[in-house]
């Protein structure tokens, strides 16, 4: 959770005339607000929406000094889901923040294992999760991974079960399987898919000396997440949850009630809300269900109250069993 002087630095540093971000700057002036507002009560600004954000290139968040100064940047890009993604930046040390140590942290936490060979069977650029694990690799002092391109964007656009979308699929297992027939590999970092598919092919005894197992991308139930815990019986494994505006929040349990992941950040606050009959949202109570809000303040990008799809159970520590209810966001991407 961000304390109350960070967010009066990032909320002044966007807003204020002399130093704003030209999204804000913009977008306070078609409100009628102004930074004094933001900064009084952050509440009171309308939640950003994924449609403000869609047209925007990264200068259009950038506070003026950091338009200026030009640091290097790690880019980004949403799933693309939901319609055209979005661009996102973040500085070396917010991208750190975001995406590595929330997983290296839990990693040692839980042993998984890091100074091993890994497999890493996913989308590389644009997207931001093949970039943080070469990241995690790197700080722990680890081999980059052996990988296996898979970009769900193409295979979402396959007809489901349809022929070119079996092969594709079929293509990305036989490179892994080619990976595997020559090299000893202990960790998987894949989406759910690939994980539960792996599970089904693979020979006990490779099954069996897989020690981590990382699931990253797409959402999972339960059932199927015990499943794959089952097939690799010796592993430690974890998920993920978040996406490539905010960072990742690693799981921290898995119970009957679904999987569990914290939310302490320095950068990001995250909420469970529900509206209420005025259009206004209040915090839900611990053990209670409502929509996932964040808010991401960086230096890089400032983001207030975006209302995600997805619904959880807010938790004492974090969220619980996040999940979009509608059957159309099935498959959804994490992060």
């Amino acid at each position: 959770m961000p304390d109350l002087d960070r967010k009066r630095e990032i909320l002044r540093l966007h807003t204020h005339p002399d130093t704003g971000s030209e999204f804000w700057c913009n977008r306070l002036a078609r409100l009628g607000l102004d930074w004094e507002d933001v900064l009084a009560c952050p509440d009171a600004v309308p939640p950003v929406t994924v449609e403000e954000l869609r047209s925007c290139g990264i200068e259009d968040f950038l506070p003026r000094p950091l338009r200026e100064l030009r640091p290097y940047l790690i880019t980004g890009e949403t799933s693309g889901f939901s319609g055209q993604p979005v661009l996102a930046c973040f500085t070396e040390e917010e991208f750190r923040s975001g995406f590595v140590r929330p997983f290296v942290e839990q990693a040692e936490r839980v042993g998984f294992p890091l100074l091993v060979n890994w497999l890493w069977a996913g989308p590389s650029g644009p997207h931001i999760v093949g970039k943080a694990l070469r990241e995690i690799l790197r700080v722990v002092g680890g081999t980059d991974p052996f990988a296996v391109d898979f970009d769900p964007r193409w295979f979402r656009k396959q007809a489901r079960d349809s022929l070119s979308a079996r092969r594709y699929f079929a293509h990305i297992l036989s490179q892994i399987d080619d990976i595997l027939s020559r090299q000893v590999v202990e960790v998987l970092y894949a989406t759910p898919p690939v994980v539960k598919a792996l599970a089904e092919r693979m020979p006990e005894a490779i099954r069996t000396r897989i020690l981590g197992v990382h699931y990253a991308g797409m959402a999972m139930s339960e059932q199927e997440y015990k499943r794959c815990r089952d097939a690799f019986p010796n592993a430690v494994h974890m998920s993920g949850y978040g996406n490539s505006l905010f960072g990742m929040f690693p799981e921290t349990a898995f119970t009957a009630a679904g999987i569990e992941y914290a939310t302490q950040s320095e950068r990001v606050e995250t909420r469970v809300v529900r509206m209420e009959t005025d259009g206004a949202f209040a915090d839900c109570a611990v053990g209670k269900r409502g929509r996932i809000m964040l808010s991401r303040y960086d230096h890089s990008m400032l983001i207030l109250n975006m209302v995600l799809e997805d619904e959880a159970v807010r938790t004492e520590c974090g969220i619980l069993d996040p999940r979009r209810p509608q059957k159309q966001f099935e498959g959804k991407l994490l992060y």
